[in-house]
């Protein structure tokens, strides 16, 4: 007997929701008035009773809303970069398990694990396992899905770019869910200084949210000339890091020669024009960032298409960016695949 009630202690302590759920069976009793006897012993007459009552259904609805209140689906991703640099998912699993009270349902995935060693695309293997997990999940219970990525930059774009531009089309799973929020989980042990990223689902694929919010003072914007002439392949570099400066040069040195010690550049990234976008410190600021990605999106199509008009041919594009690896995944799901703009690594 002791053993037994030592076991149950312990699901009841390891599990919140089973607590809630005992909890709102008292306050249900007592809402429901299953204890006259005691509410009578009470003096204070009806008044006491009307708010013993009250406070009973207060405690059933903040159990009810605890058990109850988890809203769609939770995917953690871990993609570490090649070759690899001593990352750990430790950060990652433990975010995880806070995550997970907040999904109907939550799954985690590591290509890493599922496929060790050479020979094998992770990024899309990672794209068919989430997709398969998707299947399982009904559209009309989860509406929401809400990814957490431990990855590299360039690993963060490509990811985005197959799960929401694979050639499965209309068919994906993915698409079925009308609110998508990205979040970057750091591996160095803390969580990013910026909030999720915010994206509409729609049947054709994620786009931004319509509202307008102005973009804090310290974002610049601007077009700067590299090698004028007839290459019609153009870079986008985005770098609102810490080192954003610094960043930004190199990114422009290395799109200017197509050589670098730490940008994997050739001939063939080369550019003649680059569309620059930098601010050092971004605000910690929801709306900010979402308008940040909407912004940038914005003028890169704007900066193609006028290229695109003087060269009379398709432009080519290149991303260079600093900066959380949730704007990298938000801008591989939504930069259009004609023009392509390709990411470039930074090592």
């Amino acid at each position: 007997m002791a053993g037994r009630i030592r076991r149950s202690y312990r699901r009841v302590n390891e599990d919140r929701a089973v607590l809630a759920a005992l909890v709102a069976a008292i306050g249900t009793a007592i809402v429901a008035s299953t204890l006259p006897d005691f509410l009578i012993m009470i003096p204070g007459g009806r008044r006491t009773e009307i708010f013993i009552s009250v406070v009973g259904f207060l405690i059933l609805a903040v159990s009810w809303i605890s058990l109850h209140g988890r809203s769609g689906v939770g995917v953690a991703v871990f993609l570490q970069p090649e070759p690899t640099s001593g990352w750990s998912d430790a950060r990652l699993l433990e975010y995880a398990a806070e995550a997970k009270g907040r999904h109907i349902s939550f799954f985690y995935v590591n290509a890493d694990e599922l496929h060790p060693g050479p020979g094998v695309d992770r990024k899309s293997l990672t794209q068919k396992v989430i997709e398969a997990r998707l299947k399982e999940e009904n559209p009309r219970k989860s509406s929401q899905i809400s990814f957490y990525l431990t990855c590299g930059l360039g690993n963060s774009f490509h990811l985005g770019r197959e799960i929401f531009n694979s050639m499965q089309g209309a068919s994906l799973r993915v698409r079925d869910f009308q609110e998508i929020a990205v979040h970057q989980v750091s591996n160095s042990g803390a969580v990013g200084t910026l909030p999720p990223l915010q994206l509409v689902g729609t049947p054709a694929g994620p786009r931004t949210s319509e509202a307008n919010y102005p973009l804090p003072a310290s974002v610049r914007m601007q077009t700067v000339a590299l090698n004028p002439g007839h290459i019609n392949r153009h870079a986008l570099i985005v770098c609102i890091s810490q080192n954003s400066a610094s960043r930004a040069v190199d990114a422009q040195d290395a799109a200017q020669s197509g050589t670098h010690a730490r940008y994997q550049v050739t001939a063939h990234d080369v550019c003649s024009t680059a569309l620059v976008i930098e601010c050092p410190n971004f605000p910690n600021d929801h709306r900010a960032y979402n308008e940040l990605l909407k912004r940038t999106l914005h003028t890169w199509a704007g900066h193609l298409s006028s290229m695109n008009a003087s060269q009379g041919s398709i432009p080519e594009g290149r991303l260079f960016i600093s900066a959380p690896t949730s704007l990298a995944f938000a801008l591989g799901a939504l930069l259009p695949s004609t023009p392509r703009t390709q990411i470039i690594d930074y090592i």
